[in-house]
């Protein structure tokens, strides 16, 4: 019973940092409607954090894989081209 009533705190808990967040999120955007620059104050305001991975060789190319969270909204996965076609043909083959 006391690990529910602490699961339930800390869901709550969870629940209220993310109303936080989009409410700073909100706050940020109606600033932002008509912005002329991308000045490093803004950009620092919509990101929560950016994460660097280790750079791959295994195709002959270096590729770094860089992670972006943004605030309230967290990492958006952003398809390849490749998949982006794929998902284009399945919904051809199967409408």
């Amino acid at each position: 019973m006391t690990q529910e009533v602490s699961d339930n705190q800390q869901t709550l808990q969870n629940a209220e940092q993310r109303i936080v967040d989009l409410r700073l999120v909100l706050r940020i955007l109606r600033e932002m409607t008509d912005i002329k620059k991308l000045t490093p104050t803004l950009v620092n305001s919509l990101i929560e954090r950016i994460e660097v991975h280790n750079s791959d060789k295994s195709s002959g190319h270096s590729h770094v894989k860089v992670d972006i969270y943004f605030t309230a909204v967290g990492m958006i996965d952003i398809p390849t081209k490749k998949e982006i076609l794929a998902t284009m043909e399945e919904i051809r083959n199967n409408p």
